[in-house]
């Protein structure tokens, strides 16, 4: 269970975009107190700042000036501009992004680590409904109790990762939520030349996702390469003919799906 609130923070929120929101909503929702809401952009910050009932800024300096928690919730480039500026204020300073290294942050505070919240967000989603895993870091043992009871504040799932590892697992994200996403569009598409809209196949979509949660990947798969069954995949080849593209991107995935059935770890060599 979401542990019961041990400290209530105060809490300062670098960013306006939707991890940003869905982060902050959550934790304010959760009973810390979102002292400040900063946004380069000032009507996103003005925004998110009325919806918590804070303060809000598009001023740099007043990050400077600011105490308590700083949570960058801000872009990988935009966090690296960030630290190398030096624009965070004083105190525990955390930083949300999946492939960026917890040292960034290193001349920039004698407390920080990072808070990286393992989702695809849509502002307004409360981040406690969802079952959202965390995966933190922190530069000492201190720092990491204190982000350990803000992220099980809001999730009932915490993981204390290194930034290498975390690097690893985003990439595994990209796979599962980005790729996969990109297949859904692909699939739209074909799925139009055949005269039907995308919406035939959100059954099929919502089944194989849950399929995937409830037991292996690797035990769900079906198909045509699942099978091995080199007539249809010659079929479906001629029917990608309108797309050398589309083609070649059935073939890699097909043979990498042949490849994973003859072996008992997903086609990766160890």
């Amino acid at each position: 269970m979401i542990s019961e609130l041990p400290v209530k923070e105060r809490i300062v929120i670098i960013g306006a975009g939707n991890v940003a929101t869905c982060l902050a909503t959550s934790l304010h929702a959760a009973g810390h107190c979102i002292e400040m809401v900063y946004s380069r952009t000032a009507s996103n910050a003005e925004k998110l700042g009325k919806l918590l009932n804070s303060r809000y800024t598009d001023n740099e300096d007043e990050i400077r000036a600011a105490q308590g928690i700083q949570i960058a919730a801000i872009p990988d480039e935009a966090l690296i501009q960030f630290s190398e500026k030096r624009l965070f204020g004083k105190g525990l300073l955390l930083h949300t992004a999946g492939s960026i290294p917890m040292n960034i942050l290193s001349g920039c505070s004698s407390e920080y680590g990072v808070l990286y919240p393992l989702q695809t967000f849509t502002a307004g989603r409360d981040l406690r409904e969802h079952g959202v895993p965390f995966c933190i870091e922190a530069c000492n043992a201190g720092s990491l109790a204190r982000i350990r009871d803000l992220a099980s504040s809001v999730s009932d799932t915490v993981y204390e990762l290194d930034s290498e590892s975390r690097m690893m697992l985003h990439l595994a994200a990209v796979f599962a939520c980005n790729f996969t996403n990109h297949m859904y569009v692909l699939a739209g598409k074909i799925a139009e030349r055949a005269g039907v809209p995308f919406e035939i196949l959100h059954p099929l979509v919502m089944e194989t996702a849950k399929k995937a949660s409830e037991r292996s990947p690797v035990m769900s798969q079906t198909g045509p390469a699942a099978r091995n069954d080199m007539i249809i995949i010659k079929k479906h080849m001629d029917l990608l003919s309108f797309s050398p593209e589309l083609m070649e991107l059935y073939r890699l995935i097909s043979d990498s799906i042949i490849a994973a059935r003859a072996t008992d770890n997903g086609g990766l060599a160890d």
